[in-house]
């Protein structure tokens, strides 16, 4: 069964590349600009607004300033850029330039140039709650390996400062030093990057971080190091273990989802063929076309159907959703996940009750990866 899903769905897609209107992509452009906060009570100037859920359900109740989705929209924005009309990238040009300011309040302040998820610059109230919340209120997380690269691509980062951040990054990883949590235990010897840069918390995986972490290696071309060739031979042991699918909030607690992991995969391949992933792109591909038959929700349909994509398929048409089911999906692409710190046991408890998980959403990101299809798909 699964075969013949997969059979027609890239047969379909070898021959219907997806006709979209240009003045959908000018329309999406313009409704992200509009996002962008000028002036409000809660959010900095220059931020998309984001909001936390303690349940996989959309809600913008709880708001927060983050520089998480900011750089994340930038990245997306700036690998468009090119394939884009004059008048659209002048509207990607005064998005950018209206964030600029942002990320001086997420840097590190001791002079390190790495970046924080949340503010750094002034006091700070931990935002989530409940027992399982291991922080004092007013403690602030490590800087974190997501947030540095994404900030940096963010400002056009120089190829030294690039070249220097690479090397701090080196003293960041399951060197054993740190206790390790958040990993299967067939992963544990691995010497691949933590997700933070913090050495009084537990060295923690996250394949889609590692993703990260190399795509910025890639993209800078730098020169690879041992916790490079360890994160690519843990995200490659992932793979042919299938613990992407079976066991993705464990392997990627931070995205948690099979198909978002495959996003990653996918823009990392996209940069330059890694000879290790692209002996696994059969199955890669395989994966996100069935998941991408069957899922219901328009997010990650999109969301997959730019990882198809980048891995050389055209997806058959489908139904654009409206801005308002677009924009208030339940579909989280980020979790903050507490159960990561701990032991195995608890981790796995919490884990399955869903526990101290926190979905992060942010509207205009949603509308971000929608644009990124659309223009990927008139390639």
């Amino acid at each position: 069964m699964k075969n013949i899903i997969v059979f027609i769905i890239l047969s379909l897609a070898s021959i219907s590349a997806t006709a979209q209107s240009p003045e959908l992509i000018t329309a999406l452009l313009h409704r992200i600009s509009q996002q962008q906060v000028q002036q409000d009570a809660f959010f900095l100037p220059g931020i998309f607004p984001s909001y936390i859920s303690s349940k996989e359900v959309y809600s913008s109740t709880k708001k927060d300033n983050n520089i998480f989705y900011n750089a994340l929209i930038s990245f997306t924005l700036k690998n468009i850029k090119p394939y884009l009309s004059n008048n659209n990238k002048t509207i990607i040009d005064s998005i950018e330039q209206k964030a600029r300011p942002l990320y001086a309040h997420f840097i590190n302040q001791k002079g390190r140039n790495t970046y924080n998820f949340w503010r750094t610059d002034s006091a700070f109230e931990y935002p989530y709650t409940g027992l399982l919340n291991p922080f004092n209120k007013h403690v602030t997380l490590p800087d974190d390996m997501d947030d540095t690269v994404f900030s940096l691509w963010a400002q056009d980062v120089s190829d030294s400062a690039a070249a220097a951040i690479h090397t701090v990054m080196q003293d960041y990883t399951n060197n054993g030093t740190n206790e390790l949590r958040s990993v299967l235990p067939t992963l544990n010897n691995y010497p691949a990057y933590s997700t933070w840069f913090g050495k009084k918390l537990p060295v923690i995986f996250d394949v889609s971080v590692l993703c990260n972490v190399l795509s910025f290696v890639q993209e800078n071309k730098l020169t690879w190091t041992k916790a490079d060739s360890a994160s690519l031979e843990l995200i490659t042991k992932t793979i042919t273990e299938g613990y992407y699918k079976n066991e993705a909030i464990y392997v990627s607690p931070y995205y948690g989802k099979t198909s978002i992991i495959l996003y990653h995969i996918a823009r990392l391949m996209a940069i330059k063929p890694i000879p290790a992933l692209e002996a696994l792109k059969t199955t890669l591909v395989t994966d996100a076309a069935i998941i991408w038959a069957t899922t219901k929700n328009p997010v990650e349909k999109i969301m997959l159907s730019s990882t198809l994509i980048k891995w050389g398929y055209k997806v058959p048409t489908f139904e654009i959703p409206t801005f308002t089911i677009l924009e208030q999906n339940d579909f989280a692409f980020f979790t903050g996940n507490i159960p990561s710190y701990f032991g195995n046991t608890l981790r796995k408890y919490a884990t399955q009750k869903g526990l101290g998980l926190y979905y992060h959403y942010c509207p205009a990101y949603n509308d971000a990866l929608l644009l990124e299809y659309l223009v990927l798909s008139n390639k």
